[in-house]
């Protein structure tokens, strides 16, 4: 019956959609895969410009499987502009009962809660505060939808929910080379949301989709929403109010929250916004898809800092 609503948008699709209210009638259908990690996860190399040129498939360095050796991960961990490699590091057993892979620059663990913990150290990365213009490391966990991507114009809602924890944030620079405006330690999460109507004459036009969590410079939690140019990606970033999200919380108080909403309604604020920026100008939201994410940690400025999240759900309805 899903299979009615796979995003392989063609013309003649679109004249064949049944009631939209048909989405109502099930409880959701999952679009994230593996949440609680139990297949490990890929991991690319530390240079981003090597995957750009051949491609993940044919640039992974090595598979993370927490102690599972028979593993067919869907997620990929990438550890863009770092010094120092995870790759060819051997587990080993944890605080908490966590399986573990770690170096001085960074660690990747997960717990019997099914949580996982991403840990990027500044200090080991940086040997002088980064200046305007200069790259800084990631550690995000992603993930593309492979299995079913519903068109966003189909629900009726698109329930986004995750749980995340503070585990340490320490800002190694002094109060005279800490600029705001260029250093912080802060755990995006990224949708990428494209049209996927080929006969649109917006096809495969895309956009990142943000939820923001934790920021270093920011204990309350913004109501704004916010548009912005990534220039490292070439796209534009749609960000939703962070409260409308997680509500009136600290998220430096380094214990669980949780975060759920209805993302529909701010999709369909983000083709709005969008449209006056020329993106999306030919687009509805039938031709839109949600393909793919992103969550992590970066780190451009000198801190060490960590974060566990668990629970990472995308429900259609």
């Amino acid at each position: 019956m899903w299979m009615l609503f796979l995003l392989n948008i063609h013309c003649p699709f679109l004249d064949k959609v049944q009631n939209r209210t048909e989405l109502a009638d099930y409880d959701g259908i999952e679009i994230l895969e593996d949440n609680p990690f139990r297949e490990g996860v890929f991991l690319c190399p530390v240079n981003i410009d090597v995957v750009k040129k051949n491609g993940f498939a044919r640039t992974y360095v090595d598979t993370l499987d927490f102690g599972n050796p028979v593993t067919q991960p869907v997620w990929r961990v990438a550890q863009w502009h770092s010094r120092y490699e995870l790759a060819d590091i051997q587990w080993k057993r944890g605080d908490e009962g966590r399986i573990e892979y770690g170096n001085g620059a960074k660690k990747i663990a997960l717990y019997p809660d099914s949580s996982l913990l991403l840990e990027l150290n500044g200090s080991w990365e940086y040997e002088n505060a980064r200046r305007k213009g200069e790259r800084w490391p990631h550690l995000l966990i992603e993930q593309d939808f492979r299995n079913v991507s519903l068109s966003i114009g189909l629900a009726e809602r698109i329930v986004f929910a995750m749980d995340i924890m503070l585990v340490k944030c320490e800002n190694k620079m002094t109060e005279k080379t800490f600029d705001p405006s260029l250093h912080t330690a802060h755990s995006p999460f990224f949708f990428v949301v494209k049209n996927d109507n080929e006969c649109s004459k917006d096809y495969n036009q895309r956009i990142w989709f943000g939820i923001p969590s934790y920021d270093y410079r920011y204990v309350s939690l913004s109501e704004e929403e916010k548009t912005m140019w990534d220039t490292g990606t070439n796209t534009y970033i749609y960000k939703i109010p962070p409260r409308s999200f997680w509500g009136d919380v600290n998220l430096h108080d380094k214990q669980w929250h949780k975060g759920s909403v209805d993302l529909k309604p701010f999709l369909s604020k983000a083709l709005l916004a969008m449209r006056e920026k020329g993106v999306f100008v030919n687009t509805k939201l039938d031709d839109l898809k949600i393909s793919g994410m992103n969550f992590g940690l970066e780190v451009p400025g000198t801190f060490d800092v960590a974060v566990r999240v668990k629970r990472i759900s995308l429900r259609y309805f």
